[in-house]
């Protein structure tokens, strides 16, 4: 089944806010591999996380330079949150990618410092818009990203019902649906009381 695609269009963000104890670093060699393994192992890929998924995913990405676009968050000099931000020229479009926080930091706000990392290089980079893919089973991730201002897509059959029962389950009165071509206005969904 397809992941549910976001989009986010340009407008100007907040700045980053960190939690205490918390700085934000880029990645700076393969020595951060490990840290990286070890974070989405605890979310995005699960156990299968090695460092293949980390080749292909980061150093396989079209325009993706790791120094630049691969984002950690540190906690006492322990990389515990990571992100990609990836700046697409040609398209003058965004791609955030593989965001993930390691469960024993969860619920701590660091999925949102993840946002606004991505939200702030996003606009640096002069994007017109940018997208993610998630999945609906990641609850707070959803929730996050729409805070900041991503909104869903409908590019693949049956997104429009799917996007229904998320805001049913998640208890989101109204969302606006973006179309995939051109991140133009789709449709307004709005549930009944």
């Amino acid at each position: 089944m397809a992941q549910l695609k976001m989009y986010w269009k340009r407008q100007k963000p907040d700045p980053i806010k960190l939690p205490e104890g918390f700085t934000v670093v880029n990645y700076k060699d393969e020595s951060d591999i490990p840290a990286w393994i070890e974070i989405c192992k605890n979310g995005l890929v699960g156990e299968d996380a090695t460092e293949e998924n980390f080749r292909g995913a980061i150093f396989e990405c079209d325009d993706l330079v790791p120094e630049k676009d691969l984002f950690f968050i540190d906690y006492n000099g322990e990389h515990v949150a990571t992100t990609a931000v990836i700046y697409h020229p040609d398209k003058n479009m965004g791609h955030v990618h593989m965001v993930s926080v390691r469960s024993d930091m969860r619920g701590k706000g660091l999925g949102n410092v993840l946002n606004q990392i991505a939200v702030n290089k996003l606009y640096d980079d002069g994007c017109d818009y940018a997208f993610l893919t998630t999945d609906e089973w990641r609850k707070a991730a959803v929730r996050s990203y729409l805070s900041y201002g991503f909104q869903p897509v409908e590019y693949d059959e049956g997104m429009y019902d799917r996007w229904v029962a998320v805001m049913k389950e998640y208890g989101i009165k109204e969302l606006e649906m973006l179309k995939e071509e051109d991140a133009s206005h789709y449709c307004y969904i709005k549930l009944e009381d």
